[in-house]
């Protein structure tokens, strides 16, 4: 009788810690629903996401920055490739000499450098790239912790972005 009310107690026990892992059927059906978003919806949303990886991403600059030095190979930070993961984005440094540059990130470069020439303050760009992807351009301006460090006088006058690339489906799960 003893043994009897003990196992009964650790299944009871065991039963409630299972339970507490379960995904309720409302949370499992919503997320589950088709969701009906239009392409305004995914740029909203990419914008949104975009400035947020973006926060991220210049606390990490501003961590990196320690007086007047500054490690400016962006492709070997790996609180860069820890972010990545984080989003499930591709975040890249672009500029001019960059050899993997898509077309749409070129011609954002000479949209940037026509600003730049003339005087004009620069935004954020998000557009869809293709089917799957939305890119998420920012540009690097004279405010920016990259301008002052790794920048010499020739690069100051080039644009320069960061690209973030960023799943359509990620972005609609986060609307």
């Amino acid at each position: 009788m003893r043994y009897s009310w003990m196992i009964v107690l650790l299944v009871t026990m065991a039963c409630h810690e299972q339970n507490k892992n379960k995904v309720s059927p409302a949370e499992l059906v919503k997320s589950r629903e088709i969701k009906r978003v239009t392409e305004g919806e995914i740029l909203q949303g990419g914008t949104i996401l975009g400035e947020e990886i973006m926060q991220v991403l210049d606390s990490i600059i501003q961590n990196k920055a320690s007086g007047d030095k500054m490690d400016c190979e962006f492709s070997k930070w790996v609180e860069i490739d820890s972010l990545e993961s984080s989003y499930q984005t591709d975040i890249r440094y672009v500029n001019s000499s960059s050899t993997e540059k898509v077309e749409l990130e070129f011609q954002l470069l000479d949209a940037y450098q026509y600003s730049l020439e003339n005087d004009l303050a620069p935004r954020a760009s998000v557009q869809k790239l293709d089917a799957k992807t939305v890119l998420y351009a920012y540009p690097i301006d004279e405010s920016s912790t990259i301008y002052t460090h790794c920048l010499d006088s020739t690069g100051r006058t080039q644009a320069q972005i960061w690209s973030l690339k960023m799943p359509i489906k990620l972005i609609i799960n986060r609307l």
